[in-house]
């Protein structure tokens, strides 16, 4: 990744010229278009493998996600060494479970938190499930960007923090301005900012489209990960072991 990139995303504010709803909407459905996530195979188990990095340290971590059709989900993280630093896991109907990394067990808990605590590792992307969230999508012009006139979406509503996504002609987004706050689990005085968010390539997995090597800014800490999509067999087993 670039340096000016960098210096760009954090210094870059969007250049406003008008707000029209159907245009935003225009946009973010081109976009779950090109990603075309339905299109995954339903006698098959997506894996995605991805390797966490943070530049100007050896701190590595592995991320390994899988999904079957329709609502099988696991996300399974490790350090360097291997260990299990955090994990969710459901096979869509009666096992929600998350892994305590403090006591080192795996202990089940409700639907609704295990939607909201796997949301961050959804490979779909948060605009998927836009028009079940409830939420806005305002069109807020063209901003440019390293010579590229990208078109920005300003996404808010109830159960989502506000951004603007920022998307490239072909539209693919390319970059996202992020605005929220967040208390960590582990602390009730500190908080974690996120600054932005970018994806720079894509991969493609039969007829889906999915994001390769992406990029974002935590607390001014750049993070990097790089994924790698497969299909295997299907497995019903991991959906419902710890």
């Amino acid at each position: 990744m670039k340096r000016t990139i960098l210096i760009l995303l954090l210094a870059l504010t969007p250049v406003v010229y008008a707000q029209n709803d159907s245009a935003a909407i225009r946009i973010v459905e081109r976009y779950l278009g090109i990603l075309n996530i339905d299109a995954l195979p339903h006698d098959s188990m997506l894996v995605i493998n991805t390797t966490v990095t943070y530049p100007g340290t050896t701190d590595t971590f592995t991320m390994r996600r899988m999904y079957m059709w329709p609502l099988m989900f696991r996300m399974d993280v490790y350090d360097q060494k291997g260990k299990r630093q955090n994990g969710l896991c459901t096979n869509g109907t009666t096992r929600f479970r998350s892994f305590d990394n403090k006591r080192k067990w795996w202990r089940d808990i409700t639907q609704a938190t295990f939607y909201n605590l796997f949301a961050p590792y959804d490979f779909r992307g948060p605009l998927y499930n836009w028009q079940s969230q409830g939420v806005d999508l305002k069109y807020e012009g063209r901003a440019d960007f390293r010579g590229q006139q990208l078109e920005v979406v300003k996404v808010s509503g109830p159960l989502v923090f506000t951004r603007h996504y920022m998307f490239e002609e072909t539209g693919l987004l390319a970059v996202t301005l992020v605005s929220d706050t967040i208390e960590t689990e582990d602390s009730l005085n500190v908080t974690s900012h996120m600054e932005w968010i970018c994806q720079h390539e894509y991969q493609q997995i039969g007829a889906t489209v999915l994001p390769s090597l992406e990029s974002f800014s935590r607390d001014k800490r750049l993070t990097i990960l790089h994924s790698e999509a497969v299909l295997k067999p299907k497995d019903t087993l991991i959906f419902n072991q710890d």
